[in-house]
């Protein structure tokens, strides 16, 4: 019996097509929620980059295992249940970034007015800044499917990612605001970099200032190898996203352009896997 038979009569799984994606959801919930577990034993990490560090491992999670159940549950579920697997996913990867852009931020803030961090950035205001960037990424994936997807048929979409969008203008909004926090991580970078060269310029510097130089060095070192391979594997999906609001593809290009979605996407998941890697085994405060 081929795929599309067995899809078609209900089956929940079909090895040669759903291994892969199945073998992706395992890897990448085993290694964030592993990545949760160092972090909640961890006592000497920074409290603000712990937290946003956690928040990182968990939209990894959420994306992880919504491509698990994706790999397993899509082929049995009706469209009004395929499309929240879609909408978490987006979710997940929306917020995601606006955490990246959080932790820089914060290391900014914390750079270039140290002595009003304490009052910002307290830490009884976290659990409201964390609030508002699920906030923000529940909002923004709303935004992001607002003008609706195409007719979910169950005899052609096997996986609800084959749900394609059919309305451009929230991907669009979306594109533009990822767009947006690209330019606006990268000046970030640029001025604490400028800023800590500054620093180390100064031909008089007293200890505290030589222990505020190193500690801010060593973390955005860190930091810019997070968010540079971070957004390093988001930019495919981001062009081709661009690329898509306004070039419609020939239907001689059609299939090569899905492959570079299909590709880029990968790039994003793979994002979620090392993520892990960066985000823990990086801050060494944990061992």
């Amino acid at each position: 019996m081929n795929n599309s038979t067995s899809r078609e009569e209900g089956s929940l799984f079909v090895l040669q097509q759903d291994l892969v994606p199945l073998l992706t959801g395992l890897l990448i919930s085993a290694t964030n929620t592993l990545a949760l577990i160092i972090l909640f034993k961890c006592k000497k990490m920074n409290y603000q980059i712990k937290l946003m560090s956690t928040n990182l491992a968990v939209t990894d999670l959420v994306a992880g295992l919504t491509i698990l159940g994706d790999s397993v549950l899509a082929p049995a579920l009706p469209e009004g249940l395929c499309r929240p697997l879609l909408y978490l996913y987006s979710l997940s990867v929306i917020a995601s970034f606006l955490t990246i852009t959080g932790m820089l931020v914060d290391r900014f803030v914390s750079l270039y007015y140290p002595f009003q961090y304490n009052y910002f950035f307290r830490r009884e205001r976290w659990p409201a800044i964390l609030a508002g960037i699920w906030l923000a990424g529940i909002v923004l994936t709303l935004v992001n499917y607002y003008d609706g997807f195409a007719v979910y048929e169950a005899r052609s979409t096997f996986i609800c990612a084959n749900s394609v969008m059919v309305g451009k203008s929230g991907l669009a909004i979306v594109t533009v605001i990822f767009c947006l926090l690209v330019i606006v991580n990268s000046l970030l970078y640029l001025f604490m970099y400028i800023k800590i060269y500054k620093m180390s310029q100064l031909t008089i510097i007293f200890p505290y200032q030589q222990r505020s130089l190193k500690s801010h060095s060593k973390i955005l070192v860190k930091l810019s190898a997070i968010t540079g391979s971070f957004m390093c594997l988001y930019l495919p999906q981001i062009l081709l996203n661009v690329v898509g609001l306004f070039i419609t593809a020939a239907p001689s290009m059609q299939r090569t352009f899905l492959t570079m979605q299909s590709f880029a996407g990968f790039l994003i998941l793979f994002n979620s896997f090392r993520n892990t890697f960066l985000s823990v085994w990086w801050f060494t405060e944990c061992w």
